[in-house]
């Protein structure tokens, strides 16, 4: 704990110093071209100030940026029908939702570092966020660029989409059923792996772009897998594969892709003592015309031995989602833009279940496994300087329903209510 908390010191206080230097570099520019001060003194100034000098001469740049936010949020939860009944659970708090900080370094010759930690992120999952070397490629027929690291290899476009520029304040509960960490009910497929990733382009097809990537099976573990835990004795490896066709004419620009996905051995069951296949597939479609701004995408698994049937038996599991989103941003002089923000989520776990926080995040279990759910998000978002800095207030109904039980089918049903309000701050 105490070297987690020195590195967070660390980290923040080279951010800032970073930060600090290059302003006053500037500011001092200024200075100079508009004749306040001389160049001595300027210079004289500077050598008071810190200075940040390249370990390797041939270093050709390196950037280090923050972004960070703040959130309030207010739930609560209650069984309508089934096991539970009057079950009622409120939440609501304060926190720092995510603070990033990264570098990027530029070493020439095609060759990039980025480094990245979450210092708001739980630490059982470590702190690094995308961490990784890539390598760019110039070639006439093949170009694009290889990342070797801890970064996302591309499945479901909402979690593709970074957190700094999502329309709604949270990710829907489709999009966390597949990405969120897997807990023998969520799917645990994308999000962040470990592994090896090529970003490709067509030149011979204008628009035209694919990712493949070759990843560890278990997400969300970036430094050292614990071999004492079972889940990571049969750790063999994952297959990513997309596409994507980008369209521009006049006001639009759209996106038309899919991303797949296979692993022998990502869903694992009874304690983590067995292992059988994932593959998935995730269609979607996202742009803007003008002001207007929409994605939407379907997502889909055949799950191997992914549910008990009525008899006890393992059998496949093909469990689905379905997400949309449309907003619409108004230009207001002098105050940047308002975009209204309305998303719509459906999700069918075909027996595996899930439970109400599972569905919201911070919302609470209630004790009880559903099969289906869906959500209504409505909001609005301030941009005041683009997603440099942005607020955001939505109100999120999500409905649970369905029961997984082996018994005889039990019509139930609960619903979470969740109120949340962020600011974020990006440098």
């Amino acid at each position: 704990m105490k070297i987690i908390k020195k590195l967070r010191i660390f980290c923040a206080f080279i951010c800032s110093a970073c930060a600090v230097s290059a302003a006053d570099k500037a500011l001092l520019n200024a200075l100079v071209s508009k004749g306040i001060i001389t160049n001595s003194e300027a210079e004289h100034i500077a050598k008071e100030n810190v200075e940040i000098s390249f370990l390797r001469p041939t270093t050709k740049s390196l950037t280090i940026q923050n972004r960070m936010q703040f959130q309030y949020e207010t739930l609560e939860a209650r069984t309508i029908s089934g096991p539970g009944l009057n079950g009622w659970q409120p939440h609501s708090n304060f926190l720092l939702r995510r603070c990033f900080i990264w570098t990027d370094a530029s070493l020439g010759g095609g060759w990039d570092v980025r480094v990245s930690l979450d210092l708001a992120r739980q630490e059982s999952n470590g702190l690094f966020t995308d961490t990784y070397i890539s390598k760019k490629f110039d070639s006439e027929y093949v170009p694009g660029t290889l990342y070797l690291g801890y970064m996302k290899p591309g499945f479901c476009h909402e979690d593709v989409v970074s957190s700094m520029e999502l329309d709604c304040i949270e990710r829907s509960v489709a999009s966390m059923y597949w990405t969120g960490a897997e807990n023998g009910r969520r799917m645990g497929i994308g999000n962040r792996y470990v592994g090896v990733r090529w970003n490709g382009n067509v030149p011979q097809v204008e628009g035209l772009s694919y990712i493949l990537a070759i990843t560890n099976s278990f997400q969300l573990g970036p430094i050292v897998i614990d071999e004492n835990l079972p889940k990571y004795e049969h750790n063999d490896l994952s297959y990513w594969a997309s596409v994507k066709y980008n369209i521009k004419y006049d006001k639009l620009n759209v996106n038309f892709g899919v991303y797949t996905q296979f692993s022998p051995t990502a869903n694992v069951y009874d304690d983590y003592s067995k292992y059988s296949a994932i593959a998935s597939i995730n269609p979607y479609i996202a742009g803007n015309y003008g002001n207007l701004y929409f994605w939407t995408e379907y997502l889909a698994s055949a799950v191997t031995d992914g549910k008990e049937n009525s008899y006890g038996n393992r059998e496949m599991a093909s469990p689905y989602g379905v997400n949309f989103s449309v907003e619409y941003r108004f230009d207001v002089d002098g105050w940047g833009q308002v975009g209204p923000v309305f998303r719509y989520s459906w999700l069918d776990t075909d027996g595996r279940g899930l439970t109400v926080g599972d569905a919201e995040r911070h919302a609470p279990n209630l004790g009880t496994l559903y099969n289906r759910a869906q959500a209504f998000y409505f909001g609005v978002n301030w941009y005041i300087n683009g997603q440099n800095l942005k607020v955001q207030l939505g109100y999120e109904y999500t409905q649970l329903s369905g029961s997984v039980s082996n018994a005889p089918d039990v019509s139930q049903c609960a619903e979470c209510n969740a109120l949340r309000l962020q600011i974020q701050v990006r440098l």
